[in-house]
């Protein structure tokens, strides 16, 4: 059953590209995988050092669940030193002690730690906090916290030309300011700065005042169904950051270097590499798949997706994150009615001449594969997308 399965695919892709043009001038790197069996399908230059463009994601996002855990959060805090100068005053109309208006008498502190989701209604929540807590003067200075990260605002071997983001700890937008939006939202709370307004360090001796916090789940869902650049790098500036501040990218990818030798030094996983036990070759240099230097191979990518798998709570997550072929994120458009709309979930990698597609499907006898395409000198998008759709058909059709 599975040798005839085995050559009806074999037959089926190699026809499919033996008649592609884009496949005939362009390098193609595939693997598909059965995880229900464990065992590999298909493979076209598996371990072809290959750039993924986005699919690069995937590493970032699998090791982000692995090493953080889905319950982990990005919180920024603000702080003070000092004292707070507020008293209480009885009311006569209903018999009430109301709070007075007061003043922090020190500085406040807000530490950023790269959390691209924040926004203004976060700094509204934050500054009419601080309001109720009594306080409508800060008599010292306000302070942005910035030793998250370390000062390289742009990705190792980002083009010039792109439009990308800028990496700062104190991440508001994609090129805005945290300091300076929250002394808006100060401000539109009616509390009054008297003092400066400049980056310090958050001394060990502040106290927490307040804090806004969004999921690891929030921030996931933007690098997978949006392809969103900047999440992606903060999270792995958030790995870089368990080994201690400042983080920085190099501390990132160790620890997706990490994961990813345990994965082939697992015993349970050689059949996923054929047996063969040596990483193949690779370079990670960002988060989110900008980086020309970024190269690795459609066998590492499905080791990945395959480590996923077996991890039920990354897997479930990943899965939930993943765009849905004809129905959200950057698949929105691709695969419909097809045999691989609703059913393939898969990240999408894009750069000029990179076209790659990675993820998850299912068969017609509910067999969960694991795939990867990675298409490398292809100067025509639209072809080349639409060949690796024609894989996924396959794929989602064989039984």
């Amino acid at each position: 059953m599975i040798s005839s399965l085995l050559v009806s695919l074999t037959l089926a892709l190699d026809s499919l590209l033996a008649a592609s043009s884009v496949a005939n001038t362009s390098s193609v790197g595939i693997m598909v995988y059965d995880l229900n069996i464990d065992s590999c399908l298909y493979e076209k230059n598996a371990r072809q050092t290959m750039r993924p463009a986005s699919t690069q994601k995937l590493i970032t996002g699998i090791t982000a669940l692995n090493e953080l855990g889905d319950y982990y959060q990005y919180t920024t805090s603000v702080s003070y030193t000092g004292t707070i100068d507020t008293s209480y005053v009885f009311c006569l109309e209903d018999s009430t002690h109301q709070l007075r208006r007061g003043s922090l008498q020190g500085n406040l502190y807000i530490t950023g730690v790269m959390d691209p989701k924040l926004d203004s209604d976060d700094l509204d929540i934050l500054a009419d906090e601080i309001y109720k807590m009594g306080i409508d003067t800060i008599t010292g200075n306000l302070c942005g916290d910035a030793t998250f990260m370390n000062d390289n605002k742009y990705g190792q071997g980002w083009c010039w030309d792109d439009d990308n983001p800028e990496l700062c700890s104190l991440l508001f937008g994609r090129k805005e300011g945290l300091l300076q939006n929250f002394v808006k939202a100060l401000r539109k709370a009616g509390i009054v700065i008297l003092g400066n307004v400049f980056e310090w360090s958050c001394p060990e001796s502040a106290q927490l005042l307040t804090s806004c916090t969004h999921s690891l789940p929030e921030i996931l869902e933007k690098v997978m169904k949006n392809s969103n650049n900047t999440y992606a790098e903060t999270l792995l500036y958030h790995l870089g950051a368990t080994k201690g501040k400042p983080s920085t990218a190099k501390k990132g990818i160790a620890i997706e270097e990490a994961l990813l030798k345990n994965i082939y030094a697992d015993s349970t996983s050689k059949v996923v590499t054929q047996g063969r036990t040596s990483v193949p070759s690779h370079r990670f240099a960002d988060g989110s798949g900008l980086s020309l230097y970024n190269y690795l191979s459609p066998e590492i990518e499905v080791a990945f997706l395959r480590y996923a798998y077996t991890h039920e709570n990354i897997y479930t997550r990943l899965r939930e994150a993943l765009p849905i072929a004809g129905v959200d994120g950057t698949l929105e458009k691709r695969m419909k009615n097809s045999e691989a709309q609703y059913n393939v979930r898969a990240k999408t990698g894009t750069l000029t001449g990179v076209i790659s597609l990675a993820g998850y499907c299912t068969t017609k006898d509910t067999h969960t594969l694991a795939f990867s395409i990675i298409i490398n000198g292809c100067l025509n998008a639209d072809k080349t997308r639409d060949l690796q759709d024609e894989i996924c058909k396959i794929l989602c059709s064989i039984q």
